[in-house]
């Protein structure tokens, strides 16, 4: 970890009961060295308590008056191009989104966002750990950031306490829950969406959590409306780029010991097989014009007329009037630079073994 004590860690922001309950599930494998972080952050979520609970009273009416209409979520696991697309459909002002400011002041938006938000812009400008791409506070976020902040059946906690990397990543898997922690978990979700909604002033949302994609039934339960678009990629390239998003993020956020490379690659194929099946099972019940494709290496290169095709095919409206913004932000990223990566013979090799119905699946050759 970069620094013992972090002035910007999620977790201090996190509410109280949310904290308690990470601490509580990890307490044996949480590094003594990072004690002080955890104390900071259990200090800034109890002086934060009263200001998240007269939120959710100032917010209370407007938020249950609320509601989430045609959603758009993008899929794809992780490195997938997900964020790509995300920030090209965010140049379409008939969406809304989850911005910087609703991320990380979520709790306390309305009470204390202001006095977050010097802090906010400053962290924005230092560019995302693992690929240098760069924030602003009028581009999105993925929502998942911010849920963990309210929600402890989350992915997000992963990058705090890796040594519970699967378990926190099968709260993507909905049908695995139980009764009651799938009606507390859809509960939430949705008061989390209806705010968003109401921040956004009634907009349609544009949505981005990689561990929706293992969900698309529920989602579709949930808003009916709701339209998917899930961009694909190489896969040992995604694997490969996982690793280094993970090192890149758990070397700043964890407080626990990071566990070995191979580990760490047995655990993200491991996920990305299991979030596949779910998703291969799950969108053959989707009706028409709720799902679209997209190739990233296709993407990359003139995503304008498979934007325009995406449109057509959902049936959403305001392509002609987002293109010029969408035309302008991809030519701000000209002279963009992917990270290029070696590939071990072991990790192709697990890849041939694990994901070769999703190879077969998209047309991709075998390494």
């Amino acid at each position: 970890m970069d620094r013992l004590i972090s002035s910007a860690h999620p977790l201090l922001i996190t509410k109280f009961p949310v904290l308690c309950s990470y601490i509580a599930e990890n307490r044996k494998d949480i590094c003594k060295r990072y004690y002080p972080q955890i104390l900071l952050s259990g200090i800034s979520s109890l002086i934060l308590t009263p200001f998240v609970c007269a939120e959710n009273l100032l917010c209370r009416k407007v938020v249950n008056n609320s509601s989430v209409k045609s959603p758009l979520f993008v899929l794809g696991h992780w490195r997938s191009g997900t964020t790509l697309l995300f920030f090209l459909l965010a140049q379409d002002k008939n969406f809304g989104f989850v911005d910087p400011m609703m991320t990380f002041t979520m709790n306390f938006y309305h009470l204390l966002g202001w006095l977050f938000k010097p802090t906010i812009v400053t962290h924005l400008h230092e560019g995302r750990p693992m690929d240098n791409l760069k924030y602003s506070m009028s581009l999105p976020i993925e929502e998942y950031i911010s849920f963990s902040t309210l929600e402890s059946d989350s992915v997000y906690p992963l990058n705090f306490f890796p040594q519970s990397f699967l378990r926190y990543n099968k709260n993507a898997f909905i049908d695995q829950f139980s009764e009651e922690k799938r009606e507390n978990w859809i509960k939430s979700y949705d008061y989390f969406l209806r705010k968003i909604t109401s921040l956004n002033k009634g907009k349609s949302l544009v949505l981005k959590s990689p561990d929706n994609t293992a969900r698309v039934r529920l989602l579709k339960e949930m808003y009916p409306d709701a339209k998917f678009v899930n961009i694909y990629r190489d896969p040992y390239t995604v694997i490969r780029s996982t690793m280094h998003l993970y090192d890149k993020i758990m070397s700043h956020w964890s407080l626990e010991e990071i566990p070995p490379v191979e580990t760490m690659e047995d655990w993200i194929i491991e996920t990305f097989k299991m979030m596949y099946e779910a998703y291969f099972r799950e969108i053959q019940a989707l009706p028409p014009h709720s799902l679209f494709e997209i190739k990233f290496e296709e993407f990359e290169k003139d995503p304008l007329p498979i934007l325009k095709n995406m449109y057509e095919t959902l049936e959403l409206k305001g392509f002609d009037e987002a293109l010029p913004a969408i035309k302008a932000y991809w030519k701000s990223l000209a002279g963009y630079e992917k990270n290029k990566f070696e590939y071990s013979e072991r990790l192709m090799k697990k890849v041939n073994e694990n994901l070769a119905f999703y190879l077969e699946h998209y047309g991709y050759e075998k390494r």
